[in-house]
């Protein structure tokens, strides 16, 4: 029987569909990476079945190895939350490297400026490092706003001029001066001094020997409810979701368009600047270094596109990729395969998620299995 399309029965299935959709893609996606994958290692002439298990092993074999990839995943949780919610508004904010940049500097100036106990410099700085992220996220919001320049142009050279500016304030100048933030007489890497207070961690040395997993994570975890709470539970949420989906039928409805992009941005910005902070914070050296990010916030692309610009997807999806980059060290030492492969495994993940249609397609043809509302949704197509 054909449902009217404005009858409930309709709206419900949409519903449904859309729920089913939402997990389906990532898991597949993610499966088929992993398939195209074992066939790279099998004409590489290695086993992908121990590669795989190398790599699960490293990844999540014992207290310490799970620690160690929460450790990594960290920063990506944040930053993946900071593109995620900015794509709630519409916005393709590519700018989270710079911003967890900014994010790093405001927090680690504070941290080494300010003689002050823990309790009360970890918030003073958690503050500054969400300021930082918030400010740099908001000139592209503001510059999108009021004068129309696209969000990924203006965020990716903002990526570079906070990358040069970090290392304007750490590097020596031609004469040898050393930068503003740098500590002085310091072999290898320049960087600013340690800081006076760091995240203590969370889990004791009898659970896990030399474990690092540190309150960053709990940090993380109450970025994600609050980018749910925000999003789901306020009007400001509903402004900047309605914005998203549709910004001149918002405008009409009276909502102020340009200054929900550019509050969505101040937001997102916010939730990068915090990876900055944890980055800093949370792990040795305890200081700003120019090599403090090996990219975070350029992989939070991947992370909010798996997680389905969801606060729990984002979590998740930090989670996957946090064990690809610590399983990969144990799959290189003991299985001989190069931790290179994770990187094939994420451009596979992100081609996959981007190219949603050839997950349909092999469902179509029956070379994958979709959840049954996805086969009738296909079916009915």
């Amino acid at each position: 029987m054909s449902l009217a399309p404005g009858s409930d029965d309709a709206l419900e299935r949409r519903f449904t569909y859309a729920r089913a959709s939402g997990l389906a893609i990532p898991v597949m996606s993610v499966l088929l990476a992993v398939l195209v994958g074992g066939v790279v290692i099998l004409v590489a002439g290695d086993n992908p079945l121990t590669a795989y298990w190398e790599l699960l092993k490293g990844a999540f074999g014992g207290s310490y190895n799970i620690s160690e990839t929460l450790v990594s995943s960290i920063p990506l949780m944040l930053t993946g939350l900071a593109v995620a919610f900015a794509f709630r508004s519409g916005l393709f904010n590519i700018g989270a490297e710079g911003q967890l940049f900014m994010g790093a500097i405001f927090s680690a100036f504070v941290g080494f400026k300010l003689n002050l106990p823990g309790i009360f410099l970890i918030p003073i700085a958690l503050a500054a490092g969400a300021l930082g992220g918030a400010v740099w996220g908001g000139i592209a919001g503001l510059l999108k706003a009021w004068r129309g320049a696209h969000e990924v142009i203006t965020t990716m050279m903002l990526n570079y001029t906070a990358i040069l500016i970090s290392q304007y304030l750490l590097e020596a100048s031609p004469t040898g001066t050393p930068g503003p933030m740098a500590q002085a007489n310091v072999l290898g890497s320049p960087q600013t001094p340690p800081m006076n207070a760091t995240l203590p961690v969370i889990l004791p040395s009898s659970l896990v020997q030399n474990g690092r997993l540190h309150a960053g994570l709990l940090v993380a975890l109450a970025a994600a409810v609050f980018f749910w709470f925000v999003l789901w539970r306020t009007s400001l949420g509903y402004k900047i979701r309605a914005v998203g989906l549709n910004p001149k039928a918002a405008a009409y409805g009276g909502i102020n368009v340009g200054w929900t992009i550019a509050l969505s941005m101040f937001i997102a910005g916010a939730f990068a600047g915090l990876g900055g902070m944890v980055s800093v914070y949370g792990v040795s050296p305890y200081a700003l270094t120019n090599s403090f990010s090996p990219g975070y916030g350029f992989d939070a692309i991947a992370v909010a596109l798996l997680g389905k610009t969801t606060a729990a997807g984002s979590i998740a999806a930090a989670i996957l990729f946090g064990a690809l980059v610590h399983g990969s060290t144990l799959m290189q030492a003991d299985a001989g395969i190069s931790s290179h492969l994770v990187e094939i495994l994420q451009g596979l993940i992100i081609f996959f998620i981007g190219a949603d249609a050839i997950v349909r397609a092999l469902g179509r043809r029956g070379l994958v299995r979709l959840p049954a509302v996805l086969q009738r949704e296909e079916a009915a197509a």
